[in-house]
């Protein structure tokens, strides 16, 4: 399979796979299984995608050796399997993570939320990062089997939030920012330690590592403990908070292009009136917007014309700040 004919392949059967024969679909199934761990990263990917087309098809139900033989292949001592097992269930969970806690599927979850806890320790960051991606799907949800563990996965963060890899330390920030929001009762005799972190990820040299850390101080300062948290380290935040404010040079160059095209037109009410930022993860993750490589949103769907603009361009660090 070449990924150009992967995708073609996903796209009928996103449009088809109703009405293949069983025999076809079968085949597809097992196909997707056999090569899971194929060399090419791009192929992997392309497998994945296309199991979790498979997948939302009401397929989950009816293909119930899928979730088994995926958590059964992270135990692979070949790398390739492993991380192609990985990317499938990472996509999986962002895509159907409430059927994943259902009865309907005998709560598979159950198993996975373990396994997946003991992964956090994978020699390769690429796998510690699939762990994690996997478990955060289910923070705001609150699932029961990852609130019994939920000592295990605070102590598994700690323990990785000063891994070398940016994609880790990402995913390790938009944990903590999404358990700050539905456990804060579990990071509270740590919040000292949580604070001086996120001082130092806003500062990470990798930006989309800083932006998930800004996430922080937004949903903290929703809270109500967020003045008895923050009083003792003002000195520390402000400076660097409004140095991420600074606009970058593309920032510069597009708002200079805006000027020239209506700088000789008046503002209207919608342009001036104020805005009031929250927390954009927690945002995305309350209105199903979590996900991010299973292809979970559908076309048509609904968007705030308050938030236009927002839609059109990128979050980044001085927006978010």
């Amino acid at each position: 399979m070449s990924p150009l004919s992967g995708l073609i392949l996903k796209n009928n059967v996103k449009a088809h796979y109703q009405n293949l024969p069983q025999a076809v679909a079968d085949f597809i199934k097992q196909e997707c299984l056999n090569n899971i761990g194929d060399s090419s990263p791009l192929i992997r990917a392309t497998i994945g995608i296309l199991i979790t087309t498979i997948a939302s098809k009401g397929e989950l139900q009816m293909w119930p050796e899928l979730l088994l033989q995926l958590c059964n292949l992270l135990n692979s001592e070949d790398y390739n399997t492993c991380e192609g097992s990985f990317g499938a269930l990472q996509k999986i969970c962002e895509d159907s993570s409430e059927l994943l806690d259902s009865e309907a599927l005998d709560r598979p979850l159950n198993i996975m939320i373990p396994k997946f806890l003991q992964f956090f320790k994978h020699c390769s960051p690429k796998i510690r990062s699939h762990a994690i991606a996997c478990v955060n799907q289910f923070i705001i949800s609150q699932a029961q089997v990852l609130m019994d563990n939920i000592d295990t996965f605070i102590e598994s963060l700690f323990a990785l939030a000063a891994d070398e890899d940016s994609e880790v330390r990402k995913n390790v920030c938009r944990a903590l920012v999404m358990l700050l929001e539905v456990r804060i009762d579990r990071l509270i005799p740590h919040m000292h330690s949580i604070v001086q972190y996120m001082l130092q990820r806003t500062q990470d040299p990798d930006e989309n590592v800083a932006l998930e850390a800004c996430e922080f101080w937004l949903t903290l300062a929703e809270q109500p403990i967020c003045k008895e948290v923050l009083s003792s380290h003002l000195l520390q935040l402000i400076p660097i908070l409004v140095n991420g404010m600074k606009y970058s040079e593309i920032d510069i160059i597009l708002l200079k292009g805006d000027v020239e095209e209506d700088g000789t037109v008046p503002d209207s009410e919608q342009d001036i009136k104020p805005r009031f930022h929250k927390s954009h993860t927690v945002t995305l993750q309350h209105e199903g917007g979590g996900g991010g490589g299973g292809g979970g949103g559908e076309e048509g769907e609904d968007i705030d014309e308050d938030d236009d603009d927002d839609t059109l361009s990128d979050w980044n660090l001085s927006e978010c700040l």
